[in-house]
């Protein structure tokens, strides 16, 4: 059975916000303001991330990122569009018709995985177990593979625990706060998207006159 709870708000605000904010689309129905396309391309947990723990967080993270890169309102999951390493122009003239304000390779680096257990003064037998998770994803352009956001998130969990943690309860954890840290992150992300200055449409040449513009003198 699960002990009392606590959650780290820094991570884990963002992410209801997040969830919040899929919850408002489906009962409002109105369109985001940008829409974006995400791929996945990496995982990868840093080397100061236990392997055991690495091994252990990075299918659910990827598995979490590719649920909300396909679901969130503000994603496009799929394109039908030309392929941007041979045409990049037409690429680019498929988002711009299909207004979507850009598209993204992301890479998601795990830079901190840990979970802690400290035996509680107060009680005998009794366990504080602290999961803790922080990602950085970071996107770049397509076709242009410039930078276009870094996206941080975080979350820990807090609970008490018996002498013994069961696998069942240590695996759930992990994955609310999987979840947890990976909307944050993605939630980051769009806060910097959508703040970042739109370029500017490009004025419209004005139609040239033909002929002079002042009518021919009458001959006298």
């Amino acid at each position: 059975m699960f002990g009392a709870r606590s959650l780290s708000f820094p991570g884990i605000l963002l992410g209801a916000l997040a969830l919040a904010g899929s919850v408002a689309f489906a009962a409002t129905g109105e369109a985001p303001k940008q829409r974006y396309h995400f791929e996945l391309s990496a995982v990868a947990a840093k080397a100061e991330v236990k392997p055991s723990i690495a091994k252990l967080v990075t299918p659910r993270v990827e598995a979490e990122l590719k649920k909300l890169f396909e679901h969130h309102p503000q994603l496009i999951a799929k394109l039908d569009a030309p392929d941007p390493k041979v045409d990049a122009d037409a690429y680019r003239s498929f988002l711009t018709k299909n207004h979507i304000a850009g598209s993204y390779e992301v890479t998601v680096a795990i830079t901190d995985a840990a979970e802690e257990l400290t035996p509680l003064a107060d009680k005998p037998g009794a366990q504080s177990l602290e999961i803790r998770l922080v990602l950085n994803m970071i996107g770049k352009t397509i076709p242009d593979g410039t930078l276009g956001f870094v996206g941080h998130g975080k979350a820990t969990i807090k609970q008490e625990v018996g002498a013994k943690v069961q696998g069942s309860e240590r695996e759930e954890t992990w994955g609310q706060v999987v979840e947890f840290a990976s909307a944050a992150a993605l939630k980051n992300a769009f806060q910097q998207l959508d703040a970042a200055p739109k370029p500017k449409p490009k004025p419209k040449p004005k139609p040239k006159q033909s002929g002079s513009a002042f009518p021919p003198t009458p001959a006298g």
